[in-house]
Order: C-alpha cells, then sequence, then structure tokens
C-alpha cells in the first residue's frame, strides 16, 4: 500500500482555485476510492474541443490604452513591454497651464521608454521638457516608478501647494506628471490635436520579477519567470513560493530564453510574454492567457508542489505496449464534422502600436478543396511577435487535430506513466507504435488497472523553420502630418512700383504654404502680405518720408500649425 500513499500525496494539495480538475481519493487503512488525475493539470483541459473557445472577457494590452478621468479607474498590472493610458488622478489649469497626474500600473515598474503626446513622440530634455516639433517647449513630463517609497512631485507641491503636499506620493503606482503650456493660437491643434483632452501614453518595461537561477529580482518578459510572479504575487494567486516546485519554473525559464532564428535575421526568445491584465479580472482567466503564450502545463509534484512543462519536445521514458492492455476505445483523428482546416492567430503587435494584429493564418489548402474553408481561431492576447504566435498555432493544430486520441486500459505496470507528460504506445492491431500525450490518468477502484486518455503528438509539432513563420503583417504607413517646419531663409527683399516683394528658398516641402508679415517700423502693428508660391507682397506703399519696412516669414501647413519666423529683414523707402 505503499504506492498510495506516495500518490496521496501527490494529488492531496488544494489547487481547485487555479482551476485544476482533480478529484482524488487514496488507498488508506483499506479504504479504496477513485483517483482522477488530469496529467497536465490547467494546461491539459478540453484539449479535445479547445479550438472553438470563444473571445475572453479578461483585459487586453490595447484596452490598456485609454486614458480615462474616474474617480475609481480600472487598476492595471502587467508584464514585458506594453503602451499604457491610465486613469487621471489630477486635471486642473491655472495660468494657462494644464496640470494632469496620470496613473498607469498597479506596483512598481522597471523603467518608460517612450512618452507619446498623442500621436507624437515626445523627445525629452533637461527637466522632462519636450524637444522636438510641435511639443517644444509646451509639454513637460515627469515619470515616477511606483515605488514604495516614493516622494511626492516636487512640481506639483510648488505649483499646487494647498492641494498637493509631501503626503501626496502615491506609493505603489506608477503614474506620469504632464504639464500642457498654451501655444499661440494658430498653433494650438497642431500640439495638441484632442485639445485639453490630448492623451498622454507611455511604453514602458513594466513588472520586475524574480530568477530562480540567479535568485535576482529585475525586468524580465521570460514566460515562466512572469508565470511564476503571477503565481506568488499578492495580486495574482497569492500562493506561497513554498507551494512552488522551482526547479521545474527554472528548467521552463531556460525553455522560454531559448534563441529562435528569424527570417530577417538575429533571433528572439522562444516564450515571451507582453501584456496587462485588470486586478478586476479573473485569476483563472489571466493565467489561462499567460500559458497560452508558452504552451505552459501545470503538474503536482510526489511532494504537493506546483510544477511546471512544456513549450519544447518532451521524449517519452514510459511504452505501454499490447501486453499490458487490457482494452482500448481509440479513434482516429478529430471528428471530421468539428476539425478545422484555417487557424487564425490573434497576437498584440509592438510594431503596429500594440494592437491586436492577425498573424498568417494556417491553412490546409487541400482539405479546404475538398470540405471548403473550416475557420477557427487562436487569441495570444499576451504574445508579442507573429513569430511566437506562428510557433504556438503549430503546435495548437497537433493537439487539436491529434491522428490518434481516445482511451487506453492497462495493467498496474501503467503506473509508471503517473505524471509523464508523453508515453510511448505500441498497438499492433491499429498500426500504432508513436508518442502520445496523456491527457488524463486514473485508477480503477477495484485495482485491476490504469485507465489512460491519450492523444498522439510528435516531435514535428515542436520543431520550426524560418520557412514557417508566414508573411508577416505590413507595417501601415506614417500619414500624420510633419509639423517640424523648417524657418524660412529670405533670399530678397526687393521694391518695384511701390510693391515689396519678399522672396524665400523653395524648402522642397510641397505641404507648406508662405505666410509673411510686414510693419512700417519698430512699433508699428504686423501686417500679412499675399503671398505666391516662394514669395509675398505688399502694396502699394508710398510713404512721404523714409521709413524702415520690416518684414518676417514662416511656414504654415497642416492643423492651421505654423512653424518659427524667420529673422527680420529691412528695406527702406521713400
Amino acid at each position: 500500500m505503499a504506492i498510495f500513499s506516495s500518490l496521496g500525496a501527490w494529488v492531496t494539495i488544494g489547487l481547485g482555485n487555479l482551476g485544476l480538475s482533480l478529484t482524488a481519493a487514496v488507498a488508506v487503512g483499506g479504504a479504496v476510492t477513485n483517483i482522477a488525475i488530469g496529467a497536465a493539470l490547467l494546461g491539459a483541459q478540453s484539449l479535445f474541443s479547445a479550438v472553438t473557445s470563444g473571445p475572453r472577457s479578461s483585459t487586453s494590452t490595447p484596452q490598456a490604452q485609454a486614458t480615462v478621468n474616474q474617480s475609481t479607474g480600472p487598476r492595471i498590472r502587467g508584464y514585458g513591454r506594453a503602451k499604457l493610458g491610465g486613469t487621471r488622478a489630477f486635471w486642473d489649469s491655472k495660468n494657462g497651464i494644464l496640470y494632469q497626474l496620470i496613473m498607469g500600473h498597479h506596483g512598481k515598474i522597471d523603467g518608460y521608454e517612450t512618452f507619446y503626446v498623442g500621436d507624437t513622440n515626445a523627445f525629452l530634455g533637461e527637466g522632462g521638457v519636450a524637444i522636438n516639433e510641435p511639443l517644444a517647449g509646451r509639454v513637460y513630463i515627469e515619470g515616477f516608478n511606483g515605488d514604495e517609497d516614493q516622494v511626492a512631485s516636487s512640481s506639483m507641491m510648488a505649483s499646487w501647494p494647498a492641494i498637493w503636499t509631501s503626503d501626496h506620493r502615491l506609493r505603489g503606482i506608477a503614474y506620469w506628471r504632464v504639464e500642457f503650456h498654451s501655444p499661440p493660437s494658430e498653433q494650438f491643434q497642431g500640439v495638441f490635436p484632442e485639445g485639453y483632452n490630448t492623451p498622454v501614453r507611455v511604453i514602458a518595461r513594466l513588472s520586475q520579477v524574480y530568477d530562480p537561477r540567479t535568485e535576482v529580482t529585475a525586468w524580465s518578459d521570460n514566460a515562466a519567470l512572469c508565470i511564476l510572479d503571477y503565481l506568488t504575487h499578492q495580486d495574482g494567486y497569492n500562493r506561497s513560493i513554498d507551494d512552488i516546485d522551482i526547479q521545474s519554473f527554472a528548467d521552463f525559464a531556460d525553455v522560454c530564453d531559448e534563441p529562435v532564428p528569424l527570417s530577417t535575421g538575429g533571433t528572439e526568445p522562444r516564450y515571451r510574454i507582453w501584456g496587462v491584465y485588470s486586478l478586476t479580472d479573473d485569476p483563472q482567466e489571466v493565467l489561462g492567457k499567460m500559458r497560452a503564450a508558452c504552451d505552459a502545463e501545470f503538474y503536482q509534484t510526489a511532494e504537493g508542489k506546483i510544477a511546471i512543462r512544456g513549450g519544447a519536445w518532451t521524449p517519452p521514458t514510459v511504452t505501454i505496449r499490447d501486453r499490458d492492455i487490457i482494452g482500448h476505445s481509440m479513434e482516429q483523428g478529430n471528428n471530421r464534422f468539428s476539425a478545422f482546416n484555417e487557424l487564425k492567430i490573434l497576437y498584440t503587435s509592438a510594431t503596429h502600436d500594440y494592437q491586436t494584429m492577425e498573424a498568417s493564418a494556417w491553412s490546409n489548402l487541400d482539405d479546404q478543396e475538398e470540405r471548403g474553408v473550416l475557420s477557427a481561431s487562436l487569441s495570444l492576447d499576451m504574445v508579442p511577435s507573429a513569430q511566437q504566435a506562428r510557433r504556438l498555432a503549430k503546435i495548437h493544430i497537433a493537439k487539436a487535430n491529434p491522428e490518434w486520441k481516445g482511451t487506453v486500459v492497462a495493467n498496474l505496470s501503467a503506473l509508471n506513466a503517473l505524471g509523464e507528460r508523453t508515453v510511448r504506445l505500441v498497438l499492433p492491431e491499429l498500426g500504432i507504435d508513436d508518442a502520445f500525450f496523456v491527457a488524463g490518468f486514473s485508477i480503477r477502484p477495484d485495482l485491476t488497472g490504469v485507465e489512460l486518455s491519450i492523444m498522439s503528438i510528435n516531435e514535428a509539432s515542436y520543431t520550426w523553420t524560418i520557412e514557417e513563420e508566414g508573411q508577416a503583417a505590413p507595417v501601415p504607413e506614417d500619414t500624420s502630418p510633419d509639423l517640424s517646419y523648417p524657418v524660412p531663409t529670405i533670399t530678397s527683399l526687393t521694391e518695384s512700383d511701390d510693391i515689396i516683394t519678399v522672396t524665400v528658398a523653395d524648402p522642397g516641402r510641397p505641404d507648406l504654404e508662405l505666410h509673411a508679415q510686414i510693419r512700417a517700423g519698430a512699433g508699428s502693428l504686423w501686417q500679412d502680405m499675399q503671398p505666391d508660391g516662394l514669395t509675398a507682397e505688399f502694396g502699394p506703399v508710398s510713404p512721404p518720408s523714409p521709413v524702415t519696412y520690416l518684414v518676417r516669414t514662416r511656414w504654415r501647413g497642416a492643423l492651421n500649425a505654423a512653424g518659427d519666423w524667420s529673422t527680420v529683414a529691412e528695406i527702406e523707402l521713400g
């Protein structure tokens, strides 16, 4: 009975709230009941029907880009890189300046990489001032990483001393302070295309995670390390590290770090996680998206700890032969009318502004010719590249459309398969001698045998070549107007028949229109000149006495925005 005492230790840990489908009863003191063990635990449930699963209700990365005004906005946390908006904690103006504090991430982040005002990348100089047009001198941004001991913004305390004090620290919240300084009215729309509601978003490296291989906590997008953090974090599953089989996570982290060649040159890690979740999301849904990003499966060790595996080919070490088999119920392939022959693959693309994109679909053209297109979709919200999404899709297809699947009842020698991810099945009557994925494991109540739910899988499902990447989604052309206008160069300023004409050098920008102004000496009002291509005219003028006319020019373009004035040119008449 020692083996059943061991089995009891193997299945008794309470994993129900992890979404584990597991019932267990052990033979102790002569009382024997059934043991039903899902071999892949969280990873293998519904493998036979997972293809048709609908969209998840949890927060997606693109949704996190919204900037909202709410008293209690969503609390967002995430891994890898993401583009984030947030909830405004402060929004008020004085002296022509709009002040905002935007809370973007619950918990400390590793750092900010890019700030966007509307769709314009803000390059920041000393003091957080934007130094690129059209934002230069009009936008100030300061990022706070969300440290537990972070101090209040000194700029906010100086600007709003009666409202913002040293106690307003927003500890544990990554946020950014923003100032919009009002430009001249003709430049306003070019600087702030959505007016006062122009969003300020960031691309950031999100949560730091613990790496058991180095015992260092730092930023990483390694899928295994992100899952380990979510399992143990107080805003995830809040499991004790003592509940975790650390070595399995270290081993799986090595798998995730493996470099995979890219058709464009270089490599990328095999499995990364980039994405966010809301603290109100169902943890099982969040964990499901994280598992999907790396083909991960959870299982229990003999010590009752949570372990992880998957993502790579696991050759079987246990063989079940026909002499061990009491009976079987095997069928060839998926049901003909429920199998799919086209798999659409959705992922979150960093090169497409962190929006949901569709990778090249996997298609069985021969089958489509016979039966028409039968589509299914695979949503990989936390996958950051089309190549990774395609690799996962290939594995998904193999599991969803196995050559063989069914149930095998074997004698107790099959207890050796307990806890195994794969077994080799030899069944000559069906011509089977292949590797099978173990999707379920149970011991008969009368101890006459072991029942395994299995489906065929092979090493080819996990092999990869750059030829399988498919066609990359094109990066859309940037159609936003170029608002970085040059300063005109005045090449001549002349007078003829009482008409003053100014001419400027060609900027090579057909989208620009010349704007020229003139005034009769310092202190008088500027008046517009009549533009005509690279020249502008004013007149007639017939001063009664000598007058020095001053002329300045600038370029105007899209959104009625304008560039800087040129150096003033002078012409004396009379």
